[in-house]
């Protein structure tokens, strides 16, 4: 009977344990989820309240008032680092009486100091901060808590007892954790701004430099212009010499839509209906001053009642120039070259054609042509910088059109370019798109 009785005895003592131990387990799992509640409802408080920010000062302003009113601080402060005095200049304020106490913060104040260097935040003992301090309404048992934000901010805030304050620590890094990304985030900005702002002002000082440039060349050109013009209207004036003014002058009208352009870069060109058989015969004269000493076979074909179209008289004879002269010098050492400029009809489109029975490009350049500053010789390589195909892209879709260049490596070369007729609107800007066939690669722009 006593052995029985001592036996329930002891298993009552145990199951007694046994609840008190899992009585504690539970409060202290439950300590710690509302520990780890109160920390998640903090950071979370002070993200929410964050996600618009406008600049740095409000933006670490709201932070300051969500992390007093999570975390139930009795005030704080945000001091923000100054660049050009080294101080902490007070930005943002909650619950403090005494504000004026704590508009500046020498950078040597022990606080500031202490906190700064530091990367987890530090407990201040109310008693131990010194006047400055109290203005955030410490008595002797109220403790500060100092949160260094890297050395651009110090956020302090106030609690009655230190260990109110200890209970706040893991929130409080995760808030300084945020804080210095979001102050990191608006360093790069404010870096990114700077470059804006440099760039900014070297593009305004080369498009000064550009325009007035641009004015200077453009009184030269028209007193070229003059002096030819002049030379042209003489008497005694003939022969060899007046076909070399006669192209001087042609090259000076070419060249003055380049000057405009970089006068006012921004400007449209006004498209007009255009004759095919002027600028045909212009485009055919150019060429036969320019190879001069060059044994070259030309032919030009333009077909019999082609419509008028939309274009630029000097824009279309540039592009036409361009392409005449590239067929030229890049096939200087071939023997017995033929170029060609034929022109028709297709599609409601007027279609210039110039090619060549040169060495043709290698498929790899011909995809890059008409890129700024991409040259080919003639043996496909690349090589220095080019301009010339690039500049008539440029005017080609200017004008409504399309450009595009096909070649066989080793045999020939087409550039052709499209505008509207005037039976149709001119066309709207044409995106780049490329075609690739097995033995001809064309590139339509």
């Amino acid at each position: 009977m006593n052995g029985t009785g001592s036996g329930w005895w002891i298993l009552g003592a145990a199951g007694v344990f046994v609840c008190v131990v899992l009585w504690g387990v539970w409060r202290v799992g439950l300590w710690l989820l509302q520990r780890e509640r109160t920390w998640t409802d903090a950071v979370g408080m002070v993200m929410a309240a964050t996600v618009t920010r406008r600049d740095r000062e409000q933006t670490m302003s709201v932070i300051l008032e969500r992390s007093v009113e999570a975390l139930g601080a009795l005030s704080g402060t945000l001091h923000l680092f100054q660049p050009e005095t080294s101080d902490y200049r007070l930005a943002h304020a909650v619950n403090v009486q005494y504000l004026d106490r704590l508009v500046t913060l020498p950078a040597d104040d022990p606080v500031l100091q202490k906190t700064l260097s530091s990367v987890m935040p530090v407990i201040f003992e109310g008693d131990q901060v010194g006047l400055r301090w109290q203005a955030l309404g410490v008595g002797p048992d109220h403790v500060i808590v100092g949160v260094g934000l890297g050395h651009q901010a110090l956020l302090g805030l106030t609690w009655p007892n230190a260990k109110q304050a200890e209970h706040q620590l893991t929130a409080l890094q995760g808030i300084q954790r945020y804080s210095l990304q979001v102050l990191a985030e608006f360093a790069d900005l404010d870096a990114r701004a700077a470059d804006i702002q440099a760039l900014s002002e070297s593009l305004d000082h080369h498009e000064r430099l550009t325009r007035t440039a641009a004015h200077d060349l453009s009184n030269k050109l028209a007193a070229a212009q003059a002096l030819l013009d002049v030379a042209c209207d003489s008497a005694d004036f003939g022969g060899e010499a007046a076909e070399l003014v006669k192209q001087a002058q042609e090259q000076v009208s070419l060249s003055q839509p380049l000057v405009d352009e970089l006068s006012d870069p921004g400007h449209e060109i006004e498209r007009e209906p255009l004759q095919v058989e002027e600028l045909a015969r212009l485009a055919a004269a150019m060429l036969a001053r320019r190879r001069r000493g060059q044994d070259v076979v030309f032919t030009l074909e333009v077909a019999p009642n082609l419509p008028a179209f939309w274009g630029q008289r000097l824009a279309v004879l540039r592009v036409l120039d361009n392409l005449l002269s590239n067929a030229l010098k890049h096939n200087m050492t071939r023997p017995e070259l033929r170029v060609w400029l034929r022109v028709w009809a297709e599609n409601n489109q007027v279609v210039f054609e110039v090619g060549d029975n040169g060495v043709g490009v290698a498929n790899d350049s011909l995809l890059q042509l008409f890129e700024f500053g991409y040259r080919v010789d003639s043996t496909g390589k690349a090589r220095g910088r080019g301009l010339g195909l690039w500049s008539s892209r440029r005017l080609v879709q200017a004008l409504g059109g399309q450009i595009w260049a096909a070649s066989l490596a080793g045999q020939a070369t087409r550039f052709c370019f499209a505008l509207a007729s005037v039976s149709e609107s001119p066309i709207a800007d044409t995106a780049a798109r490329v075609m690739v066939a097995p033995e001809v690669t064309e590139v339509i722009l």
